[in-house]
């Protein structure tokens, strides 16, 4: 099986440029002045894609090592589920084109961007599934650590939860920087279609920056559970660290509140959940990109 897995690992990055590559050599755009960016762009993503494909995959054993992950079945089908969802909300586009909208050159298409898109959605599953295993260990009341060896002391507890933050952050930038692309990609391919004058092209700018508020959403739904849940451990184990209840002595009190105030900066337990995403900034260029294909001058 772990050879199977390294022999996926591999090879899942040159699926992901072979896929860009096939992608963008059989539609039919290639006449377009963009044309050359938007193929750049849609390898560039669905590469990325596949990297993030492996190194989600290496994660899971990762995991697995800071803590138990409960039955795999309740965490496969919310993955499951998820990526049923995004898929489809995705081609919503497609699937009813607008008509109001007469354009010289025909009705255009939203294929090229669907595809990468669609395999962006596909290759994140593993990153997706590692966030919400996290979710389902951490949110719980079992102790951290393997379940063969779960850690008992307040100094193993809080290396576990410093390593489990690492890791989400790592997932976090990783998958942010595929979303990125694709966003770019999407708007690329809008800016294609408006110089081809098609129908597609004639939508509004706003269209672009939609989507990619859709992708950046679909992070903070399966970053959300498991930051909410690492905060909820930490603060725990702080409270159970430092105490402060029935403390009456005003020096102990101070003394308590600076070593909280430590702990909740090791753990990042004073920042909100906005401003962890922003931390990553890469989360953030999906909006950007919608943003500056909304306002360049067309």
């Amino acid at each position: 099986m772990r050879l199977s897995f390294r022999i996926i690992r591999l090879l899942a990055p040159p699926v992901g440029a072979a896929f860009g590559v096939t992608v963008a050599f059989t539609l039919r755009n290639r006449h377009a002045p963009l044309w050359m960016t938007w193929m750049a762009l849609a390898i560039a993503a669905t590469t990325a894609a596949g990297l993030v494909f492996s190194y989600g995959l290496g994660r899971w054993e990762e995991l697995r090592k800071l803590c138990t992950v409960p039955a795999a079945f309740p965490v496969i089908w919310r993955v499951t589920v998820l990526a049923l969802v995004s898929l489809a909300l995705m081609n919503v586009p497609v699937l009813f084109p607008s008509t109001d909208v007469k354009a010289s050159g025909g009705e255009g298409s939203g294929l090229g961007s669907e595809l990468v898109g669609m395999f962006a959605i596909v290759a994140a599953i593993p990153v997706a599934t590692v966030m919400i295993g996290m979710w389902r260990a951490v949110g719980g009341r079992a102790p951290l650590g393997p379940k063969d060896k779960p850690l008992t002391t307040k100094g193993d507890q809080l290396n576990a939860l410093l390593e489990l933050r690492r890791l989400l952050q790592r997932l976090l930038a990783a998958v942010g920087s595929v979303v990125a692309l694709v966003a770019f990609s999407y708007s690329t391919w809008w800016l294609m279609e408006r110089s081809l004058h098609t129908q597609f092209g004639s939508r509004p700018p706003q269209f672009v920056l939609i989507f990619g508020a859709f992708g950046s959403t679909l992070v903070g739904l399966i970053y959300g559970p498991a930051w909410t849940a690492l905060q909820r451990r930490g603060r725990l184990l702080r409270d159970t660290m430092f105490p402060l209840l029935k403390v009456d002595d005003g020096t102990m009190i101070v003394s308590l509140a600076a070593d909280r105030q430590k702990v909740d900066q090791m753990l990042g337990l004073s920042r909100g959940f906005l401003a962890d995403l922003q931390s990553g900034l890469v989360i953030l260029a999906p909006l950007l990109a919608g943003a500056v294909a909304a306002f360049l001058p067309h």
